[in-house]
């Protein structure tokens, strides 16, 4: 996928959603609902990529919250294109997920997607006793940079 290609269905994915996205550094970073997605692709590869923050967590609270991203995994195996996952540095837990054959994808359908994955989100969030995110832009500005 090039960066035109990107861009277009970055662009009519946030116009679907009604969002406004951000850009920056080849990246889109969105709200929806209150929930953070980052939207990547790399040139070389067929894939379209993206990061939802799932929330924060505690110092004391690592360790379960970790537990319960594994048990996430293993229940959605099969299901789910991605996995939830733990950032240390920032205390953050994110699902990230893939859509393929990037050549075929368009926004109306990465809307539907990530509107989907959303919405999984916010159940995972509330099963492992995330926070939400209080300040703006995480994924842009720590966890992916």
């Amino acid at each position: 996928m090039n960066q035109i290609q990107f861009t277009g269905i970055c662009e009519t994915a946030a116009r679907a959603l009604r969002v406004d996205p951000s850009k920056h550094e080849g990246r889109y970073s969105f709200w929806l609902d209150e929930i953070e997605i980052l939207i990547d692709a790399a040139e070389d590869t067929d894939a379209l990529y993206f990061y939802i923050d799932m929330g924060e967590t505690g110092p004391h609270d690592r360790a379960e919250v970790c537990q319960q991203l594994l048990q996430l995994n293993l229940n959605t195996h099969g299901h789910l294109r991605g996995a939830y996952a733990f950032d240390g540095g920032s205390s953050r837990a994110i699902f990230c997920g893939e859509l393929r054959d990037a050549e075929a994808l368009d926004g109306e359908f990465v809307a539907e997607m990530l509107r989907f994955h959303a919405d999984q989100t916010r159940t995972a969030r509330d099963v492992a006793g995330l926070r939400a995110a209080e300040s703006g832009g995480i994924l842009l500005t720590s966890v992916l940079a």
